[in-house]
C-alpha cells in the first residue's frame, strides 16, 4: 500500500495537532514530585478487636467458673439476620431493615439469656429496635420514631426483671467484674489513640 502525502497534507497534520480542532490543549509532562507521605496512621481503637476479646473472655471465664455460653442459638438467628440486613443494604429497601434488626439485637440476647436470667433478650429486642431508629435515620432517610417506643418498653421490663432477680444477678456478678475490669483495662492501655 503506497501512500502519497504531500508537503501541504503533512503541514496541515501538524496544524491540527497543535490546535485540536480550536480546542486548548493541555501540555503533558512530568509530574510534580510529590513529597513522601507518611503511611497512613492505624487506628487502634478497633470495637471488633474489643468485642471479640470481651466475647473470648466471657467464654473462658464462663468455662472456668463453670457458666455455659451456647453461642448455638444465636449464631443460627444471627445469620438469619444478616441476610435481611445484607439485601436491606445493598438494593436500600428499609423494610427489610426492621426484621435483620430485631433478629440481630434477639441474637445477643438470646446468647447472654443464661447468664442474665433472660433479661438479655429484652434488652437485646431494645437494641434491635434502637437499631432500626438510628439506621433508619442515618441511611435511609426515615425521620419516624416509632422504634422507640417498643425499644423503651423492652428496655423498662428488662431493668424491671433485673431488679427482681437482683440477689441471683449480684451472685452472678461476680462473672460480670473480672470482665468489666477487663474490658476498661483493654480500653485504656490499649484501644483509646493516644495524643502525645
Amino acid at each position: 500500500m503506497s501512500s502519497n502525502y504531500s508537503e501541504q497534507d503533512t503541514e496541515r497534520a501538524r496544524a491540527a495537532e497543535a490546535s485540536s480542532a480550536g480546542a486548548p490543549t493541555q501540555q503533558l509532562g512530568l509530574p510534580p514530585a510529590a513529597a513522601p507521605s507518611a503511611p497512613p496512621a492505624r487506628s487502634r481503637n478497633n470495637p471488633v478487636a474489643l468485642g471479640l476479646i470481651a466475647i473470648g473472655a466471657l467464654l473462658l471465664f464462663g468455662r472456668v467458673a463453670g457458666v455455659r455460653v451456647d453461642l448455638a442459638p444465636g449464631l443460627v438467628l444471627l445469620t438469619i439476620a444478616s441476610c435481611f440486613l445484607f439485601f436491606s443494604f445493598w438494593k436500600r429497601i428499609y423494610g427489610l431493615l426492621i426484621p435483620g434488626s430485631i433478629l440481630a439485637g434477639l441474637s445477643v440476647g438470646v446468647t447472654f439469656a443464661d447468664l442474665t436470667d433472660g433479661v438479655s433478650v429484652l434488652w437485646g429486642l431494645a437494641l434491635g429496635f434502637l437499631t432500626i431508629l438510628f439506621v433508619g435515620r442515618a441511611l435511609f432517610g426515615k425521620t419516624n420514631s416509632w422504634p422507640a417506643i417498643p425499644a423503651v418498653i423492652l428496655f423498662a421490663i428488662g431493668v424491671i426483671i433485673a431488679a427482681a432477680n437482683l440477689p441471683g444477678l449480684l451472685a452472678g456478678g461476680l462473672v460480670w467484674l473480672p470482665l468489666l475490669l477487663i474490658g476498661a483495662g483493654l480500653y485504656l492501655g490499649w484501644g483509646r489513640r493516644r495524643t502525645a
